[in-house]
């Protein structure tokens, strides 16, 4: 009904009818098309007249003579003129502009003169089927569809990709990942995942450097992506460059600039102020089964005190609680 309205005549309409103008374009066209549909409740008018005033109204489902029955829903209510119907006396007591913003909600012409718009009005709430094409209750179906494929609509799935012992960082473009992999030489896994926390300045930020490697060799790149934890942020890819020495440089360079210790010295990292922490990350295997059994055989024997050992060992008895 209202939805071909603009942000600002919604509003004002709403401020006009003193209700709360604030909230998304969706919200405002339900404040107001509820507002409407309790108006036009409050003056439905119910002698059976065809005639009111000069205009042509279609009252208990006849225009000028036709047989068109009110249509009864399931659930006892009736589709037709029976919400809908205009009182005749209620249009003409509005304004030209307030008829013209009416007609708009409801997806009829607003041009004319003041009669004209009004039997426009009371045409389009008698025959639903007048502006069935574009009309209201299509646009409000599509409204609403919308509103549901905004709630239900499933972020784009983001799948790991790891070639060697590092994983390639999940917002490398597409193309990247099926060419290249994160450099390792000898044991040096040229991969940083910097966190920088800081409650007083309200920082939570994160900041990542990989080198990257062609799969065909002779091809390297250096990729880092910033921002505030929980969101993607930004990222950035440097080169390509022609040897595998200056993509290090470039990663040392930023590693150093970041967190003010040298790659190179990095297992005795020391934490500056207003710099980034590196994270230390386990590149061990993670996909190796364990044999049954082999985790009883590591059970240590405790070392605390009896009645304590026998507490605890009670209260994380599984069996115990089913």
């Amino acid at each position: 009904m209202s939805a071909r309205l603009r942000v600002a005549e919604l509003r004002a309409e709403l401020q006009r009818r003193g209700l709360d103008v604030s909230g998304t374009k969706p919200a405002l066209v339900r404040r107001l098309d509820a507002a409407i549909c309790e108006a036009e409740k409050a003056v439905v008018a119910a002698a059976p007249t065809s005639v009111a005033n000069g205009y042509d109204v279609a009252v208990d489902g006849k225009r000028n003579g036709g047989n068109n029955k009110r249509k009864r829903s399931g659930d006892g209510g009736e589709e037709g003129n029976g919400d809908t119907c205009t009182d005749v006396t209620k249009l003409e007591g509005m304004s030209y502009r307030e008829l013209q913003g009416l007609a708009k909600a409801r997806g009829v012409a607003a041009n004319g003169g003041k009669k004209d718009v009004i039997q426009r009005l009371l045409s389009a709430t008698a025959d639903p089927a007048a502006v069935a094409d574009g009309g209201p209750q299509g646009e409000k179906e599509v409204i609403k569809g919308g509103d549901e494929e905004v709630e239900v609509k499933k972020e784009k799935m983001v799948t790991a990709t790891k070639k060697g012992a590092a994983v390639l960082d999940q917002h490398i473009p597409d193309h990247i990942k099926v060419n290249y992999h994160v450099l390792q030489v000898g044991d040096e896994i040229y991969d940083a995942t910097l966190n920088q926390t800081n409650v007083g300045d309200n920082n939570n930020k994160f900041y990542i450097i990989q080198v990257l490697e062609s799969d065909a060799g002779g091809s390297f790149m250096v990729y880092n992506r910033w921002g505030r934890v929980g969101v993607r942020g930004q990222d950035k890819l440097h080169g390509p460059f022609p040897t595998r020495d200056q993509a290090i440089y470039e990663f040392e360079g930023k590693f150093h600039n970041k967190t003010n210790n040298h790659w190179s010295d990095r297992k005795n990292f020391k934490c500056y102020a207003k710099k980034y922490t590196w994270l230390e990350m386990d590149y061990g295997e993670t996909e190796k089964e364990i044999e049954k059994g082999s985790i009883t055989d590591q059970i240590k024997e405790t070392k605390l005190e009896t009645r304590i050992a026998q507490f605890i060992s009670l209260i994380c008895n599984i069996s115990m609680m089913k």
